[in-house]
C-alpha cells in the first residue's frame, strides 16, 4: 500500500479558510489585551504626575525650598 502525505489546493484552501476565525479571535484579545495594559499604565503615570503637582501647589509646602538633587 502507497500512503500519500500530500495535500491538494482545495484541502490547503479549506484549512486555511477554517483557521482564519481562529486567528481574527486571537488577534482581537491581544489587542484588547495589549489596549487595557496601555490603559492601566497611562492612568498610572497620569496619577503620579497628579500627585506631584498637588504636593508642589500644597500650600504648606509651596514656599519650602527643597534640596537640588546633584548627578
Amino acid at each position: 500500500m502507497d500512503v500519500s502525505y500530500h495535500l491538494e489546493i482545495w484541502q490547503i484552501a479549506a484549512i486555511c479558510l477554517l483557521m482564519l476565525p481562529a486567528f481574527f479571535i486571537a488577534n482581537y484579545v491581544i489587542v484588547k489585551r495589549v489596549v487595557q495594559e496601555r490603559k492601566i499604565r497611562e492612568d498610572r503615570v497620569e496619577r503620579f504626575i497628579a500627585a506631584g503637582v498637588a504636593r508642589d501647589m500644597n500650600p504648606e509646602n509651596r514656599f519650602k525650598k527643597r534640596p537640588r538633587k546633584r548627578f
